[in-house]
């Protein structure tokens, strides 16, 4: 004997699994960011169905920096060598944040023309990459390795 399924039953799981569905979609429709370089997100043929909300990669201008006198935040340009972006920021910077360093922005443009980024990400490699050298170039005990400088200059006594 086969027991059939109730149609009340099928539309009403049909019902929800296209719910579910529609909330899932509408959800991730407004979590997604577009990450874009400066060169991408300066061509708006590229942005225009792209959203509202962007995020850009690029490298800050050196000599663009200008923080706020008294409030946190900052204005910098952040350039990918042939184009560049006004970014206006105005929370807590980083201290990762300095001229010459990576720094993702995420937000939108702003009527002038100017990128109002609600969150800052930099990183500074050669900071992180010179440690990492030293910390790979320590002696393990008991191995002899090559002589340092300081060791060929110590005086031998015995």
């Amino acid at each position: 004997m086969r027991q059939r399924i109730s149609r009340k039953i099928v539309i009403s799981v049909a019902l929800l699994v296209a719910g579910f569905a529609v909330l899932f979609s509408v959800g991730l429709k407004g979590s997604l960011v577009y990450y874009l370089t400066v060169s991408e997100f300066k061509d708006s043929g590229r942005r225009a169905d792209l959203g509202d909300n962007f995020r850009v990669n690029g490298i800050v201008k050196p000599g663009s920096i200008r923080k706020h006198q008294g409030t946190p935040g900052a204005r910098f340009v952040l350039t990918d060598g042939s184009q560049e972006l006004p970014v206006v920021y105005d929370k807590e910077v980083p201290d990762t944040f300095v001229d010459g360093a990576e720094a993702v922005v995420e937000g939108s443009l702003g009527a002038d023309g100017t990128f109002a980024a609600h969150t800052l990400l930099a990183k500074c490699p050669s900071k992180y990459e010179a440690q990492n050298r030293r910390t790979n170039n320590l002696k393990k005990p008991g191995d002899a390795g090559p002589p340092s400088s300081a060791d060929e200059a110590a005086p031998v006594t015995r």
